[in-house]
Formats: C-alpha cells, sequence, structure tokens
C-alpha cells in the first residue's frame, strides 16, 4: 500500500525587478526551474508540459524519487501563470498552482499558490511519522527555491 501526502502552499515575496522582468522568468519553465533545488530533471514532453524528476532520497535500500508533470499556461498581457497535472510514466505526484504578479513602486510582489498531492509508496502505517517529514521537505525546497529566484531578480535589477 501507499499513502498520500496533501500540501498547499501560499508564500508570498517582493523582489526589486520589474514585473516584466520577473514575468520573462517564471514563464520560462527551463529558466525557472534551474532555480529549484534538488531537482535532477526537466524534461519536455509536448508543447508547454514538463515532467519534474526530483532527485532520489532516502536510506540504504528504500529510494523514493518524486515524478510529476504539469502543463504551463502563460498569459503576457495578463502576466499571469497557470500549471495544472498532466499523467506522465512513472508519476507519484500531482501538482497544480500558480504565480500572482503585482506591479509595485519598487519592483513586484508575487504570490507563490501550489497544492500538491504526493504519493509515497510506502506501507500506509509509514504515513503516521513521514507525513510531517514530506510537508517540511516540500515547504523546505519551495522555500530554497524562493531565495534562488529573489536572489537572480536581484541580480538582474543590479546589472540592468
Amino acid at each position: 500500500m501507499a499513502f498520500d501526502v496533501k500540501i498547499q502552499l501560499n508564500k508570498k515575496f517582493s523582489v526589486p525587478a520589474d514585473i516584466d522582468t520577473v514575468y520573462n522568468l517564471l514563464a520560462d519553465v527551463p529558466a525557472s526551474t534551474s532555480h529549484f533545488p534538488d531537482l535532477d530533471n526537466l524534461i519536455e514532453e509536448a508543447a508547454n508540459t514538463f515532467r519534474w524528476e526530483m532527485k532520489k532520497i532516502g536510506l540504504g535500500p528504500i529510494q523514493l524519487q518524486t515524478i510529476y508533470a504539469c502543463e504551463y499556461m502563460s498569459d503576457p498581457a495578463t502576466k499571469s501563470i497557470v500549471w495544472e497535472p498532466r499523467d506522465t510514466a512513472n508519476s507519484s505526484a500531482k501538482v497544480s498552482g500558480k504565480w500572482i504578479l503585482t506591479a509595485t513602486s519598487s519592483g513586484c510582489d508575487v504570490n507563490l499558490l501550489t497544492d500538491a498531492l504526493i504519493t509515497v509508496p510506502l506501507p500506509s502505517l509509514a504515513g503516521i511519522g513521514l507525513k510531517p517529514v514530506v510537508k517540511v521537505e516540500f515547504e523546505t525546497l519551495t522555500n530554497t527555491y524562493i531565495k534562488n529566484l529573489s536572489r537572480a531578480l536581484a541580480n538582474v535589477t543590479a546589472t540592468a
């Protein structure tokens, strides 16, 4: 048996870069995900559909890898970026979300909303202790991603 872990994140941060610069980075999925920690492979499966393969984690013979695919829809006129889960081989998660960008006098406010359903292929009983660990790991990776994006967007502004 396996168990599922549901995760919802709402992360807000501000960057000094203008909204167009922020949008251009986030709408370019390979460029944006290059800042995501522990991403082993990003594979384009179809137009605007990418499979994420995270690095394997675990101890000894128990190695887990999160794999999922999303289709990305972006609109430069409204500066909207949304993603929905898509089926892929060996998928162990479904992830959806969106970026909400708001221009400010000092740059851009960024809001990341994401929902994930991660299936862990271990006995349900293990879920009692592992669900909180999976949630913390997902949030830690996301926080590092945001720090990396913020750093990249600050550098873009500083060199522009």
